[in-house]
C-alpha cells in the first residue's frame, strides 16, 4: 500500500464509500481512518529515511535460515516525516473525535512538558517495547491505546518505505520457512492468496512487507500437521476466510480476492473485515498481533 502510494489513493477512493456503508464501522472511524490513509500516503510519498552509520544487514544464508535482514530496533526512521504526520493526526482526533478529546489532551501535555516526548514513544515502538504504551494507557483510560495508535499511525509511512528498500536485499523467489518477516523479523498480522495457483503471502505488522509463506503451515507455531488446521468464512463478508491453528490456538485472516474485481489495500481490509476478529475470538482463538491501526 505504502510503496506505491498515488495507486493505493485511487484505490482506497473508488473503495471509500463503501467503507462508509458499513455498519459496524462508526462514522467517527471511517472519518479518522480517511484523514490518516490520505495523510500516510502523501507522507509516504516523500519519506526517506537516513540509513544509520551502524546500520548492516544479516547475511542472505542467515536470513534463509531465520535471521532478519535487519531487526525492528535498528530500522532508520524519517523522524521529521513522522513526526510531522503524527502531530497531523492528533490534531485532527482532538478536534473531530469528542471520545478521544481527553486522551488527546494527555499526550499533547505530555509533549508540552516533554519535547522530546514523541521521538522517544516512536523509538519505543521500533523497540517494540509495549509496556512502555500499556503504562502510558493508564493515563488515558477511555482509551488507553491512544498513543500506540498514534506512533504507528505516524511511523508506518516510513517503516514501509525503508523495509521496501531494504527487500532488494533479499534472497530472491523464496518461499519463505519462517512464519516471521524476512526483513525485520515481526510476525504478520494478515494474509493473502495471489494468482491462480493461490500462493499464500504474509504481512507483515511492522514494515508491511509482503512475503510468500508454504500454504500449509502456521506462520506463527510452525506447525505442519494438517488435522491442526481449520478455517471459517462467512457469506456477509466475501473475499476473506479466517485460518485457525488448534496446535498454538491462533488465528490469521486470509484475502483471497482472486475471483473479485477488488484490490487488496491490507490495512483497510483489516478494518473492514473486524467481525471476523470478533467470531474468531468467540471461538477462544487468539490473534497474537495488533491490528494494523494499534488496536
Amino acid at each position: 500500500m505504502f510503496t506505491q502510494p498515488e495507486k493505493s489513493l485511487k484505490i482506497y477512493k473508488k473503495r471509500k464509500k463503501a467503507l462508509e456503508q458499513k455498519s459496524f464501522l462508526p462514522k467517527e472511524l471511517t472519518q479518522l481512518v480517511d484523514f490518516i490513509i490520505k495523510n500516510q500516503l502523501e507522507a509516504a510519498e516523500k519519506a526517506s529515511p537516513a540509513n544509520k552509520p551502524e546500520t548492516s544487514l544479516a547475511p542472505g544464508h542467515e536470513v534463509l535460515k531465520g535471521r532478519p535482514l535487519l531487526p525492528r530496533e535498528e530500522f532508520p526512521l524519517d523522524y521529521e516525516t513522522s513526526r510531522e504526520l503524527a502531530l497531523k493526526i492528533l490534531k485532527f482526533m482532538a478536534d473531530s473525535n469528542e471520545h478521544l478529546v481527553q486522551s488527546m489532551e494527555v499526550i499533547q501535555k505530555e509533549m508540552g512538558g516533554d519535547p522530546e516526548f514523541l521521538d522517544r514513544a516512536m523509538q519505543k515502538y521500533l523497540e517494540g517495547d509495549d509496556d512502555f504504551f500499556r503504562t502510558f494507557g493508564e493515563k488515558t483510560p477511555s482509551a488507553p491505546r491512544s498513543l500506540n495508535f498514534l506512533v504507528q499511525s505516524g511511523v508506518t509511512p516510513s517503516l514501509a518505505r525503508t523495509a521496501d528498500a531494504l527487500s532488494l536485499a533479499l534472497p530472491g523467489n523464496q518461499t519463505w520457512k519462517f512464519g516471521h518477516c524476512p526483513v525485520c523479523g515481526s510476525l504478520p498480522y494478515i494474509a493473502e492468496l495471489r494468482e491462480k495457483q493461490g500462493f499464500r503471502y504474509l504481512h507483515c505488522s511492522f514494515c508491511h512487507t509482503a512475503y510468500r509463506f508454504k500454504r500449509m503451515a502456521c506462520p506463527y507455531c510452525a506447525t505442519e500437521k494438517s488435522d491442526s488446521f481449520e478455517y471459517f468464512h462467512t457469506r456477509e463478508i466475501p473475499g476473506f476466510r479466517v485460518d485457525l491453528c488448534s496446535s498454538c490456538n491462533m488465528y490469521i485472516k486470509t484475502m483471497d480476492f482472486r475471483e473479485m474485481d477488488k484490490k487488496a489495500l491490507p490495512p483497510l481490509e483489516d478494518l473492514e473485515s473486524l467481525p471476523l476478529d470478533i467470531k474468531a475470538k468467540e471461538e477462544g482463538y487468539i490473534r497474537p498481533t495488533l491490528s494494523a491501526w494499534g488496536f
